[in-house]
């Protein structure tokens, strides 16, 4: 499967594939940018999934002309992206377990027994 993708995206009209990594800086200036303003926070979801398309879309125009270092940021970056997501949607399960499964306080309106 790798290598009918990779055969596919080697294919891309040049001006395509360099589209496609500028398209990827756009995305990762743009997120720098949320980050920066305070608009996106570093520990969202959303940062990790921008940080992702950016640098698959980078890789997309590393086909045509490869760099080996760029390569390896990209892959860098989508791997960290993807650890990521997972630890956070795993947090963020194991938070709403706990929450739902403790039992309600009487400041939080839970019937007192007498």
């Amino acid at each position: 499967m790798f290598a009918y993708v990779f055969e596919s995206l080697q294919t891309l009209p040049k001006p395509v594939s360099t589209a496609c990594g500028v398209l990827g800086f756009c995305l990762y200036l743009t997120n720098y940018t949320l980050i920066t303003f305070r608009i996106l926070s570093s520990q969202d979801i959303v940062f990790f999934v921008i940080n992702i398309f950016g640098a698959g879309l980078v890789l997309v125009s590393l086909v045509q002309d490869f760099n080996l270092g760029s390569f390896m940021i990209q892959v860098f970056w989508i791997c960290l992206g993807m650890i990521a997501i997972v630890v956070r949607v795993k947090s963020r399960a194991a938070w709403r377990r706990e929450v739902h499964s403790a039992p309600l306080s009487p400041a939080l309106g839970a019937p007192q027994s007498r």
